[in-house]
């Protein structure tokens, strides 16, 4: 299913808005998208059920929630060890800490978001991490010093 082809500008106004803010009420996102509630409602379901909108969630201030550390961390894994990487996988999928996992190109194998209460815990983290996962060679970590951006919305343009 090609979904651009499939997305009308109604659609795409109606992505955009509850990609900002999605709390807003069905009156408020019919205004934005040009439709009538009913059919905001229907549309948001259409587009759940296409797998167009994956999943509605909060978005907290770490700070707030005692998480004052944010690190990007770049795993260098064993290039002979493929047989280890499932468990890892999955570990990670689990790990409430670790907020966006990616495989990448370049110097690293897997690049790794996340956040910690201080560097001692975001240690022991690392070091319990490297302990259970043999397939990670080495890692390397930056801490963030000031975030500038912080968002999940796909461009809709």
């Amino acid at each position: 299913m090609n979904f651009p082809e499939l997305l009308s500008a109604s659609d795409t106004a109606l992505l955009a808005a509850v990609q900002e803010n999605a709390d807003l009420t069905l009156e408020q996102l019919a205004d934005r998208a040009g439709l009538s509630p009913s059919a905001v409602q229907r549309r948001l379901k259409k587009l759940r059920e296409a797998g167009v909108i994956q999943r509605t969630v909060t978005l907290l201030d770490p700070k707030a929630v005692g998480q004052s550390l944010s690190l990007i961390v770049e795993l260098e894994l064993e290039r002979d060890r493929h047989d280890l990487l499932p468990p890892l996988q999955q570990w990670i999928a689990r790990e409430g800490a670790i907020q966006n996992a990616w495989f990448v190109t370049g110097r690293g194998d897997l690049v790794l978001s996340m956040t910690a209460v201080s560097i001692e815990s975001f240690d022991a983290f690392m070091e319990r991490m490297l302990a259970e996962h043999r397939v990670i060679r080495k890692y390397t970590t930056s801490v963030v010093l000031k975030t500038l951006k912080r968002s999940l919305a796909v461009a809709l343009d």
